[in-house]
């Protein structure tokens, strides 16, 4: 019996239109998650897929001995694809010439990501081209510099070893190239197979071997659970955002963004799920009380509208994934043309999320609002004000904040970001609500004449104090979550970009001696090439701290640990610099710059001291060849390692290097233009090394592209589930405001007034709302900016005008956009709707 009354009652509310808030509400959940998680899900992907590109493959594992077959083979049950590598130093010989090379050895399946960039001669009129593959054996492909340095062309023979080789192409770009302007050799690449007939690896030899892997990541991570358990300390694995690279930074930083905004989209539906479910259950309170009166039982009515939550529910997740998923589609292919590339396919987890966000919503959020609604008195028919004391639940709060907090950390699962993001918004929400009833309760001594719009809109604030001060928290979260993530947005792209300025050096020059210096900067000069200027660089080894010898770490014959006692060090030789001033990309931290007329001082970058566990004060051992000297620290420095401009770990007073025989280095603004032209000065003097980064800057630029354009897009998604958690607030207190309306038409109100003073209510709550949304937008957007994005963490007094102003303008435009209808309807029509 009860089945039939609850289908029948269902269906005329459905006509009705009072199960259109919550259907809403809980599709708009879903159809919020679906969308962020599959868009945010493919995006990610391809990000990562392309910064793979840097490795050539999606993990990398690398080792000083060569890799046992085992873990090739094993890979093949994982389905992974391998590639091999063989690096190590050489000489090669061609007419008369020698140069020492950095060689590289590839299997024919190299690389497993990105492409080899080539062509076949150094004419002018060659250009450049794309290949999967690298060279065949029997041929090697060398950089410009080596055919210049070798003084040969295409076709010569290249002596490598025991082994001669065809100089095939000209190695212009490699996915993996290194990004080190001070160990970047020039550049040759063979095939793997023409090692051994080389003869060029002999016990002793320094040689790097690395294998590549590409595949599902589940199947990697799968792999890497095998592999884990066998590696030497010696060996490494890794992939392009485990390496404190630029790249890796800013590819992590964009997945952090990415899923903070997915974060902040679940808050908000979830909100307006909250205030659309309590709105639902209170405006059933006088139908649970009739069926009361009429004999209805309280299981009776419990198994009514549990069963309707059910139906709207089941009905809403069904919506919100059609839509979701139409959306994303739309999405994609929007982002696909704008990054030029298609996204990978998105995994089922989304549509798990999506479905579990929906109904855990809908029985979280409504449980105690139905509870409240089981237990309305039937004496409400005849004392319209019974129940209304339960309106306000603070376990009803309770519950919804911790449903939030676990849906954030269900979508995250992670801890740290989802705990800053919820308690900045609770902190918001409890001295918000504080205020704003204090100021509502304010209003009626504010003493406005008794005809103005302004009095009226006050009036309608304090009449409706409880209910406006819940309205304003949910603008004002709403506000603060877009604002947070705006600046957000702009600050994470305009740091990436300061970085990669339009004029950014693309090319370094290496190995310039002294006597070089004057020519090749006149030289430059001409052809308009700008510079950061010549650093001197000297190797040596950071041998002792206060007389205590630092650890060498590795034996380089036998890879056997030495000086087992002593302090940890670096385990290799530094690259060191001597300079009067502070460099512009350096920041002094502690301490003070070296003293003009004093000797002896060193400056350390504050990563380094703090390893080392350095103090202003203390005397570091610095070893060049079999000499050895102290120097007193005398400050530390954060580096800007983005930079593209050379960068020391250890910079020296003049006094100390300036007898050491130094060779230059510089970072070089190339113009395309003025490309060619570098030829000649690499034909001048060819034991200079000229490393082109163009590349890397192009790539760089590209990723920085793709994830402007996919954070603008999740941008758009979060702020449309902004303005639908201000409907549902507005469509919440909409039978309300209709019935003011028929009681002021009454008492003879003109619409102008009515107008105007809905207008200014609307106005003023915007007003306050925007104004503290500002405010805690940006202390969270300090916290966040230091601890999750290690940017420089910064206020933004623009957004405390701002915000206010959007707030303002976004609530009362919508606020009143929503009740327009109402406004325009006549008395009657009011009458018959609210009956």
């Amino acid at each position: 019996m009860w089945v039939k009354l609850a289908f029948r009652l269902f269906f005329r509310e459905l006509k009705r239109g009072e199960l259109t808030i919550i259907t809403a509400a809980i599709a708009l959940a879903v159809l919020t998650v679906l969308t962020l998680s599959s868009v945010t899900d493919r995006i990610g992907q391809s990000i990562e897929q392309k910064s793979n590109t840097f490795i050539a493959a999606d993990r990398k594992l690398g080792s000083a001995h060569p890799l046992p077959d085992e873990y090739k083979t094993k890979s093949k049950e994982y389905l992974l694809k391998t590639a091999d590598q063989i690096f190590f130093d050489t000489m090669l010989f061609a007419n008369d010439n020698l140069q020492l090379s950095s060689v590289k050895a590839v299997s024919k399946e190299y690389p497993l990501r990105g492409e080899l960039i080539i062509k076949d001669d150094l004419t002018e009129q060659a250009n450049d081209y794309a290949v999967k593959t690298g060279p065949t054996p029997g041929n090697i492909w060398l950089s410009e510099s080596v055919l210049y340095a070798l003084d040969i062309k295409i076709g010569d023979k290249v002596e490598l070893g025991a082994m001669n080789l065809i100089a095939q192409k000209v190695l212009v770009e490699e996915p993996d190239a290194p990004f080190n302007i001070f160990s970047a050799s020039r550049r040759v690449l063979i095939n793997i197979e023409d090692v051994p007939a080389t003869q060029v690896i002999q016990p002793g030899s320094r040689v790097y071997y690395a294998m590549l892997f590409a595949g599902d990541e589940d199947n990697i991570v799968s792999y890497y659970k095998w592999l884990k358990p066998k590696l030497s300390e010696n060996q490494s694995w890794w992939g392009v955002k485990d390496k404190q690279s630029w790249l890796s930074g800013s590819v992590n930083r964009a997945e952090k963004f990415l899923l903070l905004a997915g974060l902040l989209g679940i808050m908000l539906a979830a909100v307006a799920i909250a205030v659309s479910a309590k709105r639902y259950c209170e405006n059933q309170y006088d139908p649970v009380a009739m069926m009361k009166t009429l004999g209805g039982s309280r299981s009776n009515v419990r198994k009514i509208f549990v069963l309707h939550l059910s139906l709207v529910t089941i009905f809403a997740i069904a919506i919100g994934l059609l839509f979701g998923f139409a959306l994303q589609l739309i999405a994609v292919d929007y982002l696909s043309q704008s990054m030029d590339q298609a996204l990978p396919e998105a995994s089922i987890r989304p549509w798990f999320i999506a479905i579990a966000t929906g109904a855990t919503c809908a029985l979280m959020f409504s449980l105690k609002p139905l509870l409240d609604l089981f237990d309305i008195p039937p004496l409400r028919v005849l004392r319209r004000s019974l129940g209304d004391s339960i309106a306000v639940s603070k376990l009803h709060l309770l519950l919804s904040a911790l449903t939030i907090f676990s849906l954030m950390l269900l979508f995250s699962g992670q801890w740290m970001i989802s705990s800053i993001l919820f308690l900045s918004s609770a902190a918001l929400v409890g001295i918000l609500y504080g205020i704003s009833r204090l100021l509502f309760k304010a209003g009626r001594g504010i003493g406005l004449s008794p005809g103005s719009s302004w009095s009226l809109a006050i009036a309608s604030l304090q009449k409706r104090a409880s209910a406006n001060s819940v309205q304003l928290v949910s603008f004002a979260l709403a506000i603060k979550l877009l604002l947070f993530l705006l600046v957000l947005k702009n600050d994470i792209i305009n740091d990436w970009q300061s970085q990669l300025p339009v004029d950014a050096p693309n090319a370094f020059l290496v190995n310039v001696t002294h006597e070089q210096l004057d020519p090749i900067e006149n030289m430059l000069s001409a052809k308009g090439i700008s510079t950061t200027g010549f650093y001197p660089t000297v190797r040596g080894r950071l041998n002792a701290v206060n007389d205590e010898l630092l650890a060498r770490d590795y034996s380089e014959q036998d890879n056997e640990k030495k000086d087992e006692e002593a302090k940890s060090g670096i385990g290799r030789e530094l690259n060191l610099t001597w300079l009067t001033e502070v460099p512009s990309q350096n920041e002094i931290t502690q301490g003070k710059w070296f003293d003009t007329g004093v000797t002896g001082e060193a400056s350390v970058e504050e990563g380094l001291a703090e390893r080392l566990e350095l103090k202003i004060g203390d005397s570091i051992e610095i070893l060049i060849g079999s000499e050895r000297f102290n120097a007193k620290v005398t400050s530390f420095r954060k580096v800007n390692w983005s930079s593209l401009k050379p960068n020391f770990f250890i910079i020296l007073s003049p006094d100390l290097l300036s007898s050491f025989p130094a060779t230059y280095i510089s970072a070089l603004h190339v113009p395309k233009e003025s490309k060619k032209s570098l030829n000649v000065l690499l034909k001048t003097y060819p034991t200079i090394t000229m490393i082109d980064v163009d590349s890397f800057i192009k790539q760089i630029r590209s990723t920085i592209s793709q994830v402007s354009i996919a954070i603008g897009f999740v941008l758009v998604i979060v702020m449309f589930c902004g303005g639908l958690v201000l409907i549902s607030q507005v469509q919440a207190s909409l039978q309300e405001r209709m019935q003011e309306v028929v009681i002021l038409r009454t008492l003879g109100a003109k619409g102008r007034l009515i107008k105007l003073a809905t207008l200014y209510e609307f106005f003023l709550l915007g007003l306050i709302a925007g104004l503290v949304a500002a405010i805690f937008s940006d202390i969270a957007l300090l916290l966040v900016q230091q601890h999750m994005f290690e940017l420089a963490g910064k206020l933004h007094p623009m957004i405390w005008l701002v915000g206010p102003l959007i707030g303002a303008g976004f609530v009362s435009s919508l606020g009143y956009f929503m009740i327009a209808k109402t406004l325009k309807k006549n008395t009657s029509d009011l009458l018959r709707v609210l009956s």
